[in-house]
Order: structure tokens, then C-alpha cells, then sequence
């Protein structure tokens, strides 16, 4: 085997032990009163091997380690770079799910994010205040 096929499987094998399904979605934390808080990030991977035969300035060396069949020493590298952002929280409250997102940076993200719970509170409101309305009233008795 050519000492890059040896470079790129060992670092192949060792970008599978840092980046997992786990890295992505993280394994949930359980909280008080049966809360599970889920975090999901974004995982960015960058990855460069390489290497050759060069010669040297004095005679080749066959059959010495480290050396090609020619006699001329290997020189070889891999570089891998990994940035992992969190992204957002999944928690989960019961038969509550909501998403927060990690990122929200201005005033305009956290009102987009408010507008499904502003939602519901409007309609929660709007059936209570019919309710009240189609209740018979009750009339004091002399």
C-alpha cells in the first residue's frame, strides 16, 4: 500500500470518531418535570491530503524504510479542519414542542420566532371571550 492510501485511511477513520450523527443532533438532556431539551448544530468540514516522491540530493537509498522502490524518501500530509455551530434547541414539555433557534440576532428573528405562541394566545383569547358571551346569565333571585 502507497503511504497516502495509508494517510487518507487513517484520517478518514479518525473524522468518523469526531463527526457523528450525534454531532448534528445532540443526545437529549432531560430536565425537571419531564422537559427534553434536543440541540442541533451545523457541522462544516474541510479536508486536504496529499504527498509524493522527492528526491534528494544525494544517491537514492533502495530498499531502506521510509523510501519508494527508487530509493526516494516520501513526504506526506492530510489537514482537516471542523467548525461546529449551534444552530437551534429542540424542547420538547409534555405534547409542547418548540423550536429555539440559537442564532437569532435581531429584534425582527425573535419576533418571527414569538408569532406561533402570539397565535395561539390570540385564539385562546378570542374562543374564551365567545364562550363568555353564549353563557346564559344568572339572575339574582329577590
Amino acid at each position: 500500500m502507497h503511504p497516502v492510501e495509508t494517510i487518507l485511511q487513517t484520517t478518514m477513520r479518525e473524522l468518523k470518531n469526531i463527526v457523528d450523527v450525534n454531532t448534528i443532533v445532540g443526545n437529549p438532556i432531560y430536565g425537571e418535570g419531564g422537559a427534553v431539551v434536543i440541540p442541533v448544530s451545523k457541522v462544516c468540514l474541510g479536508f486536504f491530503a496529499g504527498g509524493g516522491d522527492f528526491p534528494t540530493q544525494a544517491l537514492p537509498r533502495k530498499g531502506q524504510p521510509d523510501f519508494d522502490a527508487n530509493g526516494y524518501p516520501f513526504l506526506g500530509a492530510s489537514v482537516v479542519g471542523v467548525s461546529i455551530q449551534p444552530k437551534a434547541f429542540l424542547h420538547m414539555k409534555g405534547s409542547e414542542v418548540t423550536l429555539m433557534h440559537a442564532d437569532c440576532d435581531n429584534t425582527l428573528d425573535r419576533l418571527v420566532q414569538m408569532i406561533p405562541n402570539a397565535m395561539t394566545e390570540i385564539r385562546d383569547a378570542i374562543v374564551s371571550v365567545r364562550e363568555q358571551r353564549c353563557e346564559p346569565q344568572e339572575e339574582d333571585e329577590p
